[in-house]
């Protein structure tokens, strides 16, 4: 049997017992035991001075409150995304009754949609070649000649007086005088060929720049024609 060195042993027990080791024990049973604590308050921490043992940590309610308000912000989103109305297809333009059985209208109406500048150009071209072929249709020959006469006259007004005889010309070519003076002028007038201006005892009259354009446009679609208008 042998015998216990009591002496030895107080030695051992001295030294487990010391701070370092113990304290290591300690730190053990209380991780251990308090865990979940632990976990909480290292989830809250925000500032710290390990040394200086200074923490500072979130309180609990003020966490419990930001994740909610960060999970009803995600949750009030994804209902708002999911209340979003969904993309609607473009909507088919309606034709009127006149182009509806007309294959070429849905083409000729995307093209004025997409090309508005150029489609108001056209516009004014046929436009004006549609007045132009009215009023061609219903001028006489001497009125023809009297927008020569002014043309020539490069912007110099002319009187009434100097537009007499294409007028006298027109009644001989007719034989009659069922047209007056007034009513021959004014005709190139109201179609905006000629303008008029002054007080009505001394009136001036001068070729417009659409009757310019007039005489152009006949002088070009009608080239041995153009000159050749009865009366």
């Amino acid at each position: 049997m042998c015998t216990a060195d009591w002496h030895l042993l107080l030695e051992y027990l001295k030294v487990l017992l010391s701070w370092p080791p113990i304290s290591l024990v300690i730190a053990f049973v209380l991780i251990t035991r308090f865990r979940s604590a632990i976990d909480d308050f290292l989830k809250r921490l925000v500032e710290g001075n390990i040394f200086g043992q200074e923490f500072k940590a979130v309180p609990p309610e003020r966490q419990s409150d930001s994740a909610g308000v960060t999970e009803d912000g995600l949750a009030k989103a994804a209902e708002a995304s999911a209340q979003l109305p969904e993309p609607q297809p473009a909507q088919v333009q309606q034709l009127p009754p006149e182009l509806a059985g007309d294959p070429l209208a849905p083409a000729a109406v995307a093209y004025v949609r997409n090309n508005p500048a150029q489609t108001v150009l056209e516009y004014k071209r046929v436009l004006f070649a549609y007045n132009s072929e009215k009023l061609f249709a219903r001028i006489y020959g001497t009125q023809i000649e009297l927008l020569e006469f002014l043309a020539a006259r490069r912007g110099d007004p002319a009187t009434l007086t100097l537009l007499v005889r294409f007028h006298e010309e027109h009644q001989q070519k007719v034989g009659s005088a069922d047209y007056p003076l007034w009513e021959y002028v004014a005709f190139l007038v109201n179609f905006g060929v000629v303008a008029v201006a002054g007080p009505e005892s001394a009136r001036e009259y001068s070729v417009t720049q659409h009757g310019l354009e007039f005489l152009s446009y006949i002088k070009t679609n009608y080239p041995h024609h153009w000159n050749k208008r009865a009366y």
